[in-house]
């Protein structure tokens, strides 16, 4: 078997099903980039904070990357990190990579040290793309760091900055003059490789192929009433699965430009929306919260934008109101890093529907509500949501145990969600993942936070939980039960996580401390009862709390 042939969940019978119905075929994200260059050399395929860029110019740069990397020893059989930020570069990357044959590793650019040294032990990246420095952060410093501390020693290419040591430099990466061939790569092959957080401490490393990513974006383009006169925004990070496959791989798999936001600015996002008039995107409820505050507040109409997916997070009925008064369609979805979109509202969703569910089954997708002995739930009851189709990832990379827990026999991924699915199709959630926290569409493992807090020695017990807020849809409350006469306070806390390398974004924002933490018999913390208390009963106490 390839290295990279580890399809362990999809049976003989399914693959060739996909296959005879045209739902998995030989089509790749580098052979349709090649494709479009071809035909419309001069069309625009991206728009950053610098400039425009033509399906030519992907291309040309991302032939020439791929000669390099081919020179460094990059092949089908390798893993390839890449922690950049929303721009041109990050297209050319991924274009060349996939044209290889490799699989790309797409990282969140506020992934820090504790985050990083985990991908370079599961994956062993052969190279790594980043910004030098970036947001005031040092990435070349800190992939030194990673590769001291782990001995894996990736090549680091370095992004719009100088380099240092033995890093390379982009700019010389593209440079070369000769005119070489975009390869197709092979689209039975592992080609993403996801990390992202479930429950457990450890994130878990999630495997698509181009068949199953490939798939799911024309879907989506179908479903969606998508035309070739459609414009992608995206101001989710590409360093993420909504950001990179329903951003950067939907646009340049058919062939449509592709606006990327690095930055997130509400003000911004509306005039880039105004002036490039785009019409998709597919974002967290921060994100359309902002847009239509904005839109709101400065009469701007957003007309053009008819098809904002939204997900990952909790979508309160009056946003959606709201953004249509604005303009915005706002199409209620509900997916995983699994599955990709299970569920979505179609354009000709009633406003109730969009408002209260999260939409019916993508084509060709099967999504059903099964019981606590897995059998399928009658309609309107509330059960787990599983899903199998064509848009299903292929295991976990590396993972045996975790696989076997995820993917059962019959080909349906558990989620662990639970919903109901009305007599229409439409499903509603009811609650997710017992204990993932989801702040501004970013998931959150709280048991990862737990162990480093668990750590500090004035600290005996921690319980990290989600509590409302009305932007980000969560914030994060770190509940702790100190040691006999320590104390200790939340910027100390704060401190002490981020100098250990943890990501900005997994901090806590408010610290609760209590002399015992409330659990069940066998010993689990009972986090339900920890939100009424802080919710109802400390709500006004805010001592120690960072917005």
């Amino acid at each position: 078997m390839h290295p990279r042939k580890v399809d362990v969940v999809t049976t003989p019978e399914r693959r060739a099903h996909y296959l005879a119905a045209g739902h998995w075929d030989s089509s790749t994200l580098a052979g349709r980039v090649g494709d479009h260059a071809r035909t419309k050399p001069d069309a625009v395929a991206i728009v950053d904070d610098r400039g425009r860029y033509r399906y030519r110019d992907l291309r040309d740069d991302a032939a020439a990357l791929a000669e390099y990397l081919r020179s460094r020893g990059v092949d089908a059989s390798s893993f390839v990190s890449v922690q950049l930020p929303n721009r041109y570069e990050a297209c050319v990357v991924a274009t060349a990579i996939q044209s290889l044959g490799a699989t790309i590793n797409p990282l969140l650019p506020n992934y820090r040290a504790h985050e990083l040294q985990h991908v370079f032990t599961t994956a062993r990246p052969a190279a790594i793309f980043t910004p030098g420095d970036y947001r005031g952060f040092d990435h070349r410093a800190m992939v030194q760091d990673v590769t001291a501390a782990t001995g894996v020693a990736p090549v680091h290419i370095v992004v719009g900055d100088h380099v240092q040591g033995g890093q390379i430099a982009y700019d010389d990466c593209v440079a070369s003059t000769s005119t070489p061939d975009l390869g197709r790569g092979d689209a039975e092959l592992i080609s993403e490789l996801i990390f992202t957080s479930g429950t457990e401490a450890t994130p878990k490393a999630i495997m698509h192929t181009e068949q199953t990513a490939n798939f799911s974006v024309r879907v989506a383009y179908r479903d969606m009433g998508i035309t070739d006169d459609d414009v992608v925004w995206m101001p989710s990070p590409v360093g993420h699965s909504t950001g990179f496959n329903y951003g950067l791989r939907f646009a340049l798999y058919h062939g449509l430009p592709l606006v990327l936001q690095d930055q997130w600015d509400g003000a911004a996002a509306a005039d880039l929306v105004v002036r490039e008039r785009c019409s998709y995107t597919l974002a967290a409820t921060t994100f359309l919260q902002d847009l239509t505050e904005t839109a709101r507040r400065t009469g701007v109409r957003l007309d053009s934008l008819r098809c904002f997916g939204c997900g990952g997070a909790p979508v309160p009925p009056p946003l959606v109101e709201a953004a249509a008064e604005q303009g915005i369609r706002c199409l209620r979805l509900y997916g995983s890093t699994e599955v990709l979109v299970g569920t979505w509202n179609r354009p000709d969703s009633t406003l109730d529907q969009r408002r209260y569910t999260d939409g019916t089954a993508m084509s060709h997708v099967e999504v059903m509500i099964v019981d606590d002995d897995g059998a399928p739930a009658a309609p309107n009851t509330a059960g787990e949501i599983v899903t199998r189709g064509p848009n299903t990832s292929v295991g976990l990379f590396g993972d045996d145990v975790r696989t076997a827990a995820t993917y059962r026999p019959d080909g349906f991924v558990k989620s662990g969600d639970i919903a109901t699915i009305d007599d229409d199709g439409y499903l509603t959630m009811v609650s997710r993942k017992k204990e993932i926290i989801i702040r501004g569409g970013l998931n959150i493992a709280p048991r990862e936070i737990e162990e480093l807090l668990v750590a500090m020695p004035e600290i005996e017990r921690a319980a990290v939980i989600g509590l409302p807020d009305d932007r980000l849809g969560e914030r994060m409350c770190a509940c702790v039960v100190l040691r006999a006469g320590a104390q200790i306070d939340l910027p100390t806390v704060v401190q002490r996580l981020e100098s250990g390398g943890l990501a900005k974004f997994k901090l806590p924002q408010r610290l609760e401390v209590f002399d015992m933490l409330s659990a069940t018999a066998s010993g689990k913390i009972q986090k339900h009862e920890l939100v009424r208390i802080i919710t109802t009963e400390r709500h006004d106490a805010g001592r120690e709390e960072l917005r």
